[in-house]
């Protein structure tokens, strides 16, 4: 008899699997099909051939049958298409541009070192400007749990594929929200480490200040034990943590915590009562669990979100796509175009300035959570179907960073949960954000929240079921 890939890709199933005798080639054929079915669905702008995924894998089983240390062994996993994997081309969505890149990121060769098994790379919104999915070429890349939504972005695609069990896990990028926004909007988790935590060698940045290498992945445990085998210091990368190293993302102790939270009459949900109401039942668990939740006033946390489009740190977009931008034109998605543009009208005067804001406003934030292990939010302030989004391409793009904009300006790190399921049948998302650093805090936050979502849901599932 032929033993079978599990269903669901998770790391447990993947792991049991392989324990009852399933082979890494049997897993990643398995996930090569699944990928390769979505083919009319946009997830992926580009698969590896299958022969290349069984090569590799029967390397894998090889070794892990000599006895090798392979702790990743077998899980399938994807990257956004502007993160450089070898022989690949890297597209950032875009037709006009084309880089075949003769190394991979540091953050891809890791992964395969540790025994997981690249399958493809993921859409996104072109050149990552924009966080809701529909910034790209047909066809649309769409929600994993109701397709007449927006998956969000820019890493669509990267959430979508782990989502909808293609793969285990996978890597996006974030500027303003993109390793956060798709996981809030498809129901899984989306960790966004410290800046300069990963190595950011081998990606098309957006910005070098703001841009980071977060994961997707079901649980809130896989996504960190997968930060912990591509965080670290790289010498190659100017911005590079040179304490990288020492950055814990282990689980700290789990007690209650003072949490901070947005002051009430400062929320927005864009007349969204679903997710209000979401929002709510998700501060009560965290409530019930024994945290005491701190209302601080939230204004200079929108400040710092204005600066990622709303400054001249825009400009800096130019950097890495400037000549695509300029000699063919006509290759850049029409809202891409709009959202770049004005990085023309900027000085250099302006520049500086944005920086100084910058700096001021990042000693603010820190004094104002003062005496509490985190910040929490609501990970987006509501949803839009694919329809709504066309419709007003940029105001409710925009709506969509509300609450994850200010992060990476801040020097922040965090994580976006799955909350409490809306009425409507939509996921809820809740996320945690620290001060550079405290990745692990965050992590034991999120992963207590996680647990209590996971009793309440079965409690309530069983209340629902009939008696026997």
């Amino acid at each position: 008899m032929t033993l079978q890939p599990p269903m669901r890709f998770d790391f447990a199933a993947i792991r049991q699997a392989l324990a009852s005798g399933v082979t890494v080639e049997s897993i990643a054929r398995e996930a090569h099909r699944r990928a390769d079915a979505l083919s009319p669905d946009g997830v992926f702008t580009a698969l590896l051939p299958l022969e290349a995924v069984l090569n590799a894998a029967r390397v894998l089983d090889r070794k892990a049958a000599a006895g090798a240390d392979l702790p990743l062994l077998g899980l399938p996993f994807s990257v956004k298409d502007n993160i450089h994997v070898a022989g690949m081309a890297t597209t950032c969505n875009c037709p006009g541009l084309s880089i075949m890149p003769d190394e991979s990121a540091p953050a891809v060769a890791r992964l395969e070192a540790a025994g997981a098994v690249l399958i493809g790379r993921n859409t996104m919104d072109q050149f990552a400007t924009g966080l809701n999915g529909t910034r790209s070429p047909e066809p649309l890349c769409r929600n994993a749990i109701d397709p007449r939504y927006i998956p969000g972005g820019s890493s669509s695609g990267s959430a979508v594929a782990v989502a909808r069990n293609v793969v285990a896990f996978s890597l996006g990028s974030d500027t303003g929200g993109s390793g956060r926004v798709p996981a809030a909007c498809n129901g899984i988790v989306g960790a966004k480490p410290t800046l300069g935590l990963v190595s950011t060698r081998g990606l098309v940045y957006n910005s070098r200040f703001f841009d980071c290498v977060p994961v997707f992945a079901k649980h809130c445990d896989e996504a960190y034990e997968i930060l912990e085998h591509v965080a670290g210091y790289d010498e190659r990368d100017p911005f590079s943590r040179s304490d990288a190293d020492e950055i814990a993302l282990a689980p700290t102790s789990a007690g209650p915590r003072v949490l901070a939270v947005i002051e009430p009459s400062q929320l927005k949900f864009y007349g969204d009562d679903r997710a209000k109401r979401s929002y709510e039942h998700n501060l009560a668990t965290l409530g019930a669990f024994g945290h005491r939740l701190k209302p601080i006033d939230f204004g200079l946390f929108e400040e710092a979100g204005r600066l990622v489009f709303q400054s001249a740190m825009v400009a800096e977009r130019l950097v890495d796509y400037g000549d695509v931008f300029e000699t063919r034109p006509e290759s850049i998605h029409p809202v891409v175009r709009s959202s770049i543009e004005p990085g023309l009208r900027y000085t250099a005067r302006d520049a500086f300035e944005a920086i100084y804001a910058m700096k001021r406003l990042q000693r603010q934030a820190r004094a104002a959570l003062e005496g509490c292990a985190a910040l929490v939010v609501p990970t987006v302030p509501t949803i839009f179907t694919i329809d709504e989004m066309l419709a007003e391409p940029l105001a409710r793009n925009t709506v969509m960073g509300t609450y994850t904009y200010f992060v990476n300006p801040l020097d922040f790190c965090a994580v976006a949960v799955p909350g409490h399921r809306r009425d409507d049948g939509l996921p809820s998302s809740l996320c945690f954000v620290a001060r550079d650093g405290e990745d692990g805090c965050i992590r034991t936050l999120a992963t207590g929240f996680e647990t209590a979502i996971r009793r309440d849901s079965a409690r309530d599932a069983q209340a629902l079921s009939p008696a026997v």
